[in-house]
């Protein structure tokens, strides 16, 4: 069974995923583990990044676990028990009010394309391989995934990504804008950790209310945008 572990480097948290003997593959375990460490650190006041990786060196993570899937009289059942503790991640890490990094190196594919996709950035090294097998294995994708795809990638890409199915490289990922580093694999940990170290520099209260203000315009609620905003600056206390 895998095993998440959280990490405060200072005031970044490193949260690894660990199921090594499938690839760092989602099971409950690893599901669970997420779960409750994105729903602990969404509270942290002493936060101002996470760093989000797999174990080890080989993959960032090979999407769900097909054994774990396995073990459940129907398939279905098997990907659903995992969906909803996935999705509970996804919508952490995309409330998060820090910035969030994935740090994906080696091998991404299928649920691990949803874990990238919750963060704010994501770095890869050079010998990164990513896909989504989701049709051409008659599975569907959750839409929460699928409409941050769309919102990274357009829906040209994200259709291309969905239906194609191919293996991508680090340099088309970093092309279509799904990575924003490419780092050779001796670095990636490095210089993601020094990023994460800056962006937590950063006045924690502003980059807070900028984190709501981008989810608003992503909603497409710029009302809300305004609001967030004059909200801000009638504060009278000092931003830290």
């Amino acid at each position: 069974m895998g095993s998440v572990a959280t990490e405060i480097r200072g005031s970044v948290a490193v949260v690894s995923f660990d199921n090594a003997a499938r690839m760092n593959a989602i099971d409950a375990g690893v599901a669970n583990g997420l779960a409750a460490a994105a729903a602990e650190l969404k509270g942290r006041k002493d936060v101002g990044a996470l760093v989000l990786r797999g174990s080890g060196q080989k993959s960032f993570c090979s999407g769900v676990d097909l054994k774990f899937v396995e073990q459940f009289p129907e398939r279905a059942a098997g990907f659903a028990s995992l969906e909803e503790k996935t999705e509970a991640v996804f919508s952490d890490m995309t409330e998060m009010p820090f910035p969030t990094i994935a740090m994906l190196f080696g091998h991404c594919h299928g649920g691990g394309v949803q874990l990238a996709a919750s963060a704010d950035f994501r770095f890869g090294d050079a010998p990164l391989k990513l896909s989504v097998p989701a049709v051409k294995n008659r599975l569907f994708y959750p839409i929460s995934a699928l409409e941050r795809l769309v919102l990274i990638l357009g829906e040209t890409r994200a259709k291309r990504l969905m239906y194609e199915g191919k293996m991508l490289n680090s340099k088309t990922l970093l092309a279509w804008g799904f990575l924003d580093r490419v780092w050779p694999s001796a670095s990636l940990e490095k210089e993601t950790l020094a990023y994460a170290a800056k962006l937590a520099a950063q006045p924690r209260g502003v980059v807070a209310v900028y984190q709501e203000i981008f989810r608003a315009l992503r909603r497409g609620d710029a009302d809300k945008a305004r609001e967030l905003r004059a909200q801000a600056k009638a504060r009278r206390e000092p931003w830290i």
